[in-house]
Formats: structure tokens, sequence, C-alpha cells
């Protein structure tokens, strides 16, 4: 546990360090703003064919990194729940009596401690859940999984650790730990999903679309308190497929689903477990 790289990282003020870089990732500097977005596009291999513009069209990694896909370049299943992003579904289970969840082989954390709320997690027990780790190449903005309404949202502050494989298996309770931000989803028929989207070394932020007083890393948000809640002053709809939010540079998405929508369907997340998924996929 105690590697050069671990000890680094524990020392290391990853937040500040974290707001640093992705501040340098947003600077438009002639000439080195364009190398280094080239830089990036060719060392993680980025399927510019599929993104709305050229690569020449961005200009900085920072642009690249949250960039749009041109329309139709993901096509939404027939399905009630499809996949929010693109990655690699890693982990899945339904919820014991403990409602844990699985960090990696031999590692588990409570719902009610990534939630950092008792009463929350109580509305999803009986529940399932589904990981979803996205690498620097994956596309990186978020899409509602699910039709809804967006009744309420929470960030947790925290640190930013990685995400990556090395530090899900080494590190205790990584996503109880980073800083997240859960978008709350009621379906029609009264059935709720979470979104908690997880960020990690290098900028963290993480956006949503429905609103500009979230955004986390960015100084706007509140860091002397567990939890901090937000509601929305209107209606939020969202549609299967629809826009939610993006993060910038990271990181991991945890699906939540309570009882209802697990014994409507008893094999959710189980046949992707493993595999790559594609945002709008089905589940």
């Amino acid at each position: 546990m105690n590697t050069p790289f671990y000890i680094f990282m524990k020392l290391l003020p990853k937040n500040a360090a974290s707001r640093a870089f992705g501040a340098l990732t947003r600077l438009r500097l002639p000439v080195i703003s364009k190398v280094a977005r080239n830089a990036f596009a060719a060392y993680y291999k980025l399927n510019m064919e599929e993104a709305e513009y050229p690569l020449e069209h961005y200009g900085n990694i920072g642009e690249l990194f949250i960039r749009h896909l041109k329309p139709g370049a993901r096509p939404i299943a027939d399905s009630e729940i499809v996949s929010p992003v693109d990655g690699v579904l890693s982990q899945t289970a339904t919820f014991d009596e403990k409602q844990e969840l699985i960090q990696a082989k031999g590692k588990t954390y409570t719902l009610k401690d990534l939630l950092r709320d008792d009463e929350m997690a109580k509305r999803f027990e009986g529940g399932a859940f589904a990981t979803i780790y996205l690498a620097p190449f994956n596309y990186h903005r978020i899409h509602s999984p699910v039709a809804g309404t967006v009744v309420g949202a929470s960030y947790c502050p925290g640190t930013l650790w990685p995400v990556n494989v090395g530090s899900v298996e080494r590190v205790e309770g990584l996503f109880c730990i980073n800083e997240r931000l859960t978008s709350h989803i009621r379906l029609d028929d009264g059935s709720e999903m979470l979104v908690v989207k997880v960020g990690a070394t290098n900028v963290g932020r993480i956006g949503v679309a429905y609103t500009d007083e979230l955004l986390v890393n960015a100084g706007k948000l509140p860091r002397d308190c567990k939890r901090y809640d937000w509601k929305p002053s209107k209606e939020i709809r969202v549609e299967k497929g629809g826009e939610l939010g993006r993060f910038e540079m990271g990181s991991t998405v945890i699906l939540v689903v309570d009882k209802k929508i697990r014994e409507r369907h008893p094999d959710l997340f189980k046949s992707r477990l493993g595999s790559a998924v594609k945002m709008g996929e089905a589940l």
C-alpha cells in the first residue's frame, strides 16, 4: 500500500492541484494549447469521427474533453434504462440488508456513506447499483439513463484521488471520500434513481445541465459541510438520453435504482458486467 506513488498522492494537495491543472487545460495559449490538444488526442486515440466538430475547432484540452457528439452518434435504445455514459461497467449487485456496494475485490462501502444521508439510503433498500468507469479517451458528457423529473441534487465535499483500477483496489472507501455530485431522478410511476458522479484527480470539476449553481471543485459550493442539498424551483424534466451533466476530466458514475425498478428488471446491469458500454445502450 505504501508505494512511492501512494505516498506522493496522499501528501499532494489534490483539490488545489486539480484546480490548477484544470485552469491550465482551459487556457488558450498561442501554439502551446494547440500542441497540447493534438498530443492529448493522439496519445488517447480519441475518435474524432464521432465528435461534433473536427479537432481543430477545440481551442484547448479542456474544450476537447467536454466535446459534444454528432447528432445521432449514440442511438438511444428502446428500453426503460440506458447507459448514461461511455465506459466500462465494472461492478454491479443488488443490495442486501447492509446496503453494501462493491468497490473492488475484498473492498465494499455502504450506500449511506456514499450519500452521507441515512434517510435517502433507506429509500433504496432492496434496490441495485452499477459502477461505470470512464477512461480519458471516453466521451465525457453524462446523460439521463431514464425519462423522468430531477427532484433534487446533492454535493458531498471531499478529496480527489485517482479512480483508476490501481486506486480503486487500494484506497479504502474511495468513492465515499472523493467529491461527488448526485442527481435524484423520479420516474413517472414514482420509482427513483440516483446518478452519482464521482470526481477524480486533475480538474475534478463536475457540472450539471439543469442548473449553473452546481459546479464541483470550482469554489462555488460550500466545503465546510458534510452534504449540500439543492432543490429545483420549478419542474425539471429529463428525457432518456438527454444531457444531464459533464465531467471535466474523470471519472466514475454510480447508478442506484430502487426496489421497484429492480423488481421490474431483475437482470438489470448483469449482462453488461465487465464490458464496455456506450451512452444510450440498454443496461
